[in-house]
């Protein structure tokens, strides 16, 4: 279903992803990109390039197929942490429904299924988060053991530098079920020495200098230096206020009569304080709490076995939660999917197929365009930044000299479309998909 939804919905999302894809790109056959300093590249490195690479070797061109195929590693991993998520409920000493249940709420979460369907890196770093809980949550095996949970929390660190605050419900969890020192010290080991290999190497290797994408990521976030996004700037309480949106009304309902089973408590705390950690962080998104997603669906879980357990119209709601959780988190995921860039990318095939080739485009926006994958190393590509509406002087000295301009039709207005035909453009083309903003493309009234 992930790998079938990334394929209709082919565009991108916030320019997080198809930056995933470049990256991958420009070390599979030499993609004109450069990556952004403070990314840590162990997560497009280690799980995308190998799949574009052999594909590459293999004579596969088509950018929809390159990018569709990018997706794969999202889409397996995820899938795995539905399986992790089913040990790890049993390792809690769930029964067999009840765990089936939790990994079944889980894998139609609009979180999990939406970004998994996506060329996003968190997917990847929940399942490393999943494998760190269950390795704490079995009988204490050696210190080993207790290491490799800290090397998968450093493995999600490495692919979002965020995932890092899960570092402390771990340990958390890592003394509620074993109240062993040792075992503390052994996670924390492993978790340094999978920041010296993951990001130390990588950043090493990629970037000429151990720890320098995370050094830059401190840097920019610096308060001097922080650029301000007002969108997604917002207060402590933000995922508080949202809770509605990003748990979905069925796990609050399931959490009521799941609160008055003790073993709800642990995954809950875990959720507690991941959200609480991730609130200190001024820049919020709700995929930055995929995280917590599986922990939820462990208590959501307990609160349908509580249900079932009864007689009459409760076993009936058990029965309606579970299947209510299929259509809604499938239409949440639609409607997420739906706003990604598919104007935009028909746009970029429109101009990638004119000749002869534009050599300067002026595109608002331009990640949703599909960057270099799309549009190839050829073109001089002029990124103008999105405003409603847009500026006319900004347009004007974005599109001085190009051979195509495209931006979004309600940026549009009388003033820019002036300016536009003062430089001697005219509109071309249009093109608008699902719930992706309109597109239009201007050309030169004469071939370039």
């Amino acid at each position: 279903m992930k790998l079938a939804l990334a394929w209709r919905f082919s565009g991108y999302l916030t320019g997080d992803d198809l930056e995933v894809l470049q990256t991958a790109g420009k070390y599979a056959w030499g993609l004109a990109y450069q990556p952004w300093a403070l990314r840590c590249l162990f997560h497009p490195l280690v799980f995308v390039w190998p799949i574009l690479k052999a594909a590459h070797l293999a004579g596969a061109r088509d950018p929809a197929l390159l990018s569709w195929l990018g997706t794969v590693p999202a889409a397996a991993v995820s899938t795995l942490s539905i399986a992790l998520l089913y040990l790890l409920a049993k390792a809690w000493g769930f029964a067999e429904r009840t765990a089936r249940v939790a990994a079944f709420f889980f894998a139609f979460h609009w979180l999990s299924l939406g970004y998994g369907s996506t060329h996003y890196p968190r997917p990847i770093s929940t399942a490393c988060l999943l494998g760190a809980f269950l390795i704490v949550s079995l009988p204490d095996r050696g210190s080993s053991v207790a290491a490799a949970a800290g090397l998968l929390a450093a493995a999600a660190f490495a692919v979002r530098w965020s995932e890092g605050v899960v570092l402390a419900p771990l340990l958390g969890l890592s003394w509620w079920r074993h109240r062993s020192a040792r075992q503390i010290a052994w996670i924390l080991g492993g978790f340094a020495s999978g920041a010296l290999l993951f990001v130390g190497l990588t950043d090493e290797l990629t970037w000429g200098s151990p720890f320098a994408s995370l050094a830059e990521f401190f840097r920019f976030h610096a308060p001097e230096n922080r650029p301000s996004y007002p969108i997604h700037d917002q207060p402590f309480f933000w995922y508080g206020k949202t809770v509605l949106r990003w748990v979905g009304p069925l796990f609050l309902l399931l959490l009521i009569p799941a609160w008055r089973d003790r073993r709800s408590r642990p995954p809950l705390a875990i959720v507690a304080a991941t959200v609480l950690l991730l609130s200190l962080f001024q820049f919020k998104q709700w995929r930055f709490l995929q995280s917590a997603v599986p922990l939820l669906a462990l208590a959501a879980a307990l609160g349908w076995e509580r249900l079932r357990a009864r007689e009459g119209r409760w076993r009936l709601l058990a029965a309606a939660a579970l299947l209510l959780s299929v259509p809604l988190g499938f239409e949440r995921t639609w409607t997420l999917l739906s706003d990604k860039s598919q104007s935009a990318l028909a746009a970029a095939r429109y101009l990638a197929a004119l000749r002869p080739a534009p050599r300067v485009m002026a595109l608002e926006q331009a990640w949703a365009y599909g960057g270099r994958i799309y549009l190839g190393n050829g073109p001089a590509i002029r990124d103008v930044p999105p405003a409603r509406p847009l500026d006319p002087a900004v347009i004007r000295q974005a599109a001085e000299g190009a051979d195509a301009v495209a931006i979004y039709g309600k940026d549009s207005s009388p003033a820019v479309r002036r300016a536009l035909a003062g430089l001697g453009f005219r509109e071309a083309a249009r093109f608008k998909r699902d719930t992706s903003r309109e597109v239009i493309v201007y050309l030169p009234l004469a071939p370039p």
